[in-house]
């Protein structure tokens, strides 16, 4: 929430990804004036807009469900509307069970993650939205979903496993910055005390974003994660032990130059939570963390 970084949560089903997810939402600070404008527009031109309604200030979080076309979720259609990408401007968009949507779908967001917004081409004419969205994604860790679960056997074959992974593609998962494994919540800390509630995260959340507003002023930047790769090593600058730190976690890791600048926006945002200007070790540390797994380390043994 704080850098706005693409996220992929997997584990059991009824480990809280869903629940964990639709939280985010609550984290967000609120939308400024422009962003609120150009919201507002493409909820208006999509008919979802109610005439007595003012500016939209709340950052949309949109949920396609799993069956959803091409043309839902990319825009088009009969009228070339904008769909849940350009709806998610300035949001979240939130594919719940991602391995179960289709993969030219999925391999799609690719443009709208990159470039942030769409171009549909229909005959005669051309239509650009604007579609600058968090990804967040949610997924089991197996077809039969006991994989992770105490108690539990998985049936699935290893090949199993990496095939409903695969479904995600190696590379729209590049484009995601943290990856999560989610573990089912014990009884007892389900029958306790609660956690910090979202208005004091968020607190967090706002403070790390004015960090980011005043490091950014003279840039055409918002977000930390939306740093451009020639613009890292001005923002992201790594002390001697900290680049020996990410360089051995680049090569135990074979990272690609995505990956890489991905590891350093995320250090630069856990940095910003804790208040700290420079970029330390232990931030790259968890940064590379939540880097690691989802492609040739699913966390969870097979056996």
């Amino acid at each position: 929430a704080a850098g706005r970084h693409n996220l992929f949560l997997f584990g059991p089903p009824g480990s809280g990804k869903t629940m964990a997810a639709k939280r985010l939402a609550t984290l967000l600070p609120p939308l400024t004036r422009d962003e609120a404008l150009t919201v507002t527009r493409i909820h208006s031109i999509a008919g979802l807009l109610p005439a007595d309604t003012g500016l939209i200030s709340i950052r949309p979080f949109r949920t396609p469900h799993h069956t959803a076309s091409m043309e839902g979720v990319i825009g088009g259609g009969k009228w070339t509307g904008p769909g849940e990408v350009s709806l998610a401007h300035e949001g979240v968009l939130f594919l719940d069970e991602a391995p179960e949507f289709r993969q030219n779908l999925l391999q799609s967001l690719r443009e709208p993650v990159e470039e942030e917004g769409v171009t549909i081409v229909r005959a005669g004419k051309s239509i650009h939205y604007p579609a600058s969205i968090q990804l967040v994604m949610a997924s089991n860790c197996c077809p039969c979903g006991n994989l992770g679960r105490e108690n539990r056997v998985c049936i699935c074959s290893h090949y199993e496993i990496k095939r409903y992974w695969k479904r995600l593609g190696n590379a729209l998962l590049d484009r995601i910055d943290i990856r999560i494994p989610v573990k089912p919540v014990p009884v007892s800390e389900m029958i306790g005390e609660g956690g910090e509630s979202s208005a004091e995260v968020r607190s967090r959340v706002e403070i790390a974003r004015e960090l980011q507003q005043r490091r950014f002023a003279a840039d055409s930047i918002c977000w930390n994660s939306r740093i451009p790769p020639g613009r890292i090593s001005a923002y992201c600058r790594l002390n001697e032990d900290c680049s020996r730190t990410f360089m051995e976690a680049v090569k135990k890791l074979t990272l690609s130059s995505r990956a890489c600048h991905s590891v350093l926006k995320v250090a630069r945002t856990i940095a910003d939570l804790a208040g700290s200007e420079a970029i330390l070790r232990e931030h790259v540390n968890e940064a590379v963390q939540h880097r690691r797994y989802g492609e040739d380390d699913p966390f969870w043994s097979y056996s």
